[in-house]
């Protein structure tokens, strides 16, 4: 008899670790069972409420060659946390006479045994959906008493005590680089000098013109906490004066009105100023 085994764990929170765990009870018990293992499919940081996952689907197209008739999961919720995908999906690989069995729950082809699978795959589907409002309810809770919910953490802060202070070394950066290009310094010219300064976005890569124009764009500057449609005044330290940031918002407007302003290779004194009478630009 041969067969594969599949393994996933759900986020980038988990390591390698989990993999390894379901690998080695899956191979155990292939050898009792007295299967021949084939392969491997592993899915990393894959939730299982969705079946958008690589090496699932490749499994599934293999299953229509032949090369094995069994696939040997950790537990059922490793082959899927959504009862109707994972039905759906064990009846493509049934089709292709493949059979899918878990290393440490029933596997009884009987119609108790499909009843407890099942009841099985509707307790996973619901932990995993009481857990995905437990948490976003927690962060609603966090976001409410200015605490990071995670994410990338803007240039200008660091965080302290799970709230967002200021990080006095790249703070005047920020200052600096709102204030060159609300005097007229193009986003091109401030990118040249961040780079060449040595001085990284706050994913820690260099600047290109677009992570400055986020910036340029970030209103937590202003002191505004964010999260998901809430704003709370004065939720973090300010950086950025509203009338800096407001000068700064009005000429990237300009700036993206101006159609000729994208074809020059260079600016000049009234570039913005002087349109062609006939083509506007």
């Amino acid at each position: 008899m041969l067969a594969v085994i599949y393994a996933r764990y759900s986020d980038s929170k988990q390591t390698y670790q989990s993999i390894e765990g379901q690998l080695k009870v899956c191979y155990k018990y292939g050898a009792d069972k007295g299967f021949t293992i084939t392969g491997e499919y592993i899915d990393e940081a894959q939730t299982g409420k969705t079946d958008d996952r690589e090496k699932l689907q490749i499994m599934i197209a293999d299953s229509k060659k032949k090369k094995f008739d069994t696939v040997i999961v950790y537990a059922f919720d490793r082959f899927g946390r959504n009862i109707l995908q994972s039905l759906l999906n064990e009846r493509k690989l049934k089709d292709n006479g493949v059979t899918v069995l878990s290393a440490t729950e029933s596997n009884e082809d009987t119609p108790a045994g499909r009843m407890k699978r099942n009841i099985h795959m509707t307790f996973a589907q619901y932990f995993s959906e009481e857990l995905a409002q437990k948490t976003i309810r927690g962060m609603s809770i966090n976001a409410e008493k200015g605490l990071v919910t995670g994410g990338t953490t803007p240039l200008g802060y660091r965080i302290k005590d799970k709230r967002y202070v200021l990080d006095e070394k790249a703070a005047p950066i920020v200052r600096e680089i709102f204030t060159e290009y609300a005097n007229g310094k193009s986003m091109k010219q401030i990118v040249a000098n961040l780079n060449e300064r040595g001085i990284k976005n706050a994913s820690g890569k260099q600047f290109l013109n677009t992570s400055l124009h986020n910036l340029l764009k970030n209103r937590k500057y202003l002191g505004l906490y964010i999260y998901d449609g809430l704003e709370i005044q004065d939720g973090m330290t300010k950086i950025v004066e509203q009338d800096l940031f407001d000068k700064v918002a009005e000429r990237m407007r300009l700036n993206k009105t101006l159609p000729g302003r994208s074809r020059a290779k260079a600016e000049y004194l009234l570039t913005g100023k002087l349109f062609c009478g006939l083509c506007k630009i």
